[in-house]
């Protein structure tokens, strides 16, 4: 097939050609150019304006790196303030939460009635404590 693009003059367009197009003298539309912007879809305007677009995604992921870096500095800064090592930071939060009553296993009645009896024994709590203690411990 023929690009008829790249002919310039009228005597280059063959006769069969002419003939099918049912037309024995040609018509003159214009220069038609071959320049490649004309993309299927309408896609065109993103390859003309492809540096903005490349400008804009740079600068979007520079602002994510600044953003990044920022959020950073401030979590280091914060778990230092709070006596955190920022870099055992998961570590040490799992020990306390490990450790924490929260999580300990519950103490039967029996082991609370004892730790009271021995709580007395040595003088830690008064008598009215250890009675106010006692009940608690067997209502719950």
């Amino acid at each position: 097939m023929m690009n008829l693009a790249s002919t310039t003059t009228f005597d280059d367009i063959p006769p069969e050609i002419l003939e099918q197009m049912g037309n024995s003298e040609p018509v003159d539309f214009g220069y038609v150019g071959t320049g490649g912007t004309d993309f299927p879809g309408g896609l065109g305007f993103v390859f003309d304006s492809f540096g903005v677009i490349f400008a804009i995604v740079a600068l979007l992921v520079l602002a994510a790196f600044i953003f990044t870096a920022v959020v950073g500095v401030r979590n280091y800064k914060a778990s230092k303030n709070a006596g955190l090592d920022p870099f055992t930071l998961q570590t040490e939060l799992a020990v306390r939460a490990a450790n924490s009553e929260m999580l300990a296993p519950k103490k039967t009645v029996e082991q609370k009635l004892i730790e009271l009896d021995s709580l007395l024994a040595r003088g830690v709590i008064t008598r009215d404590e250890y009675t106010q203690a006692r009940l608690k411990a067997l209502t719950d």
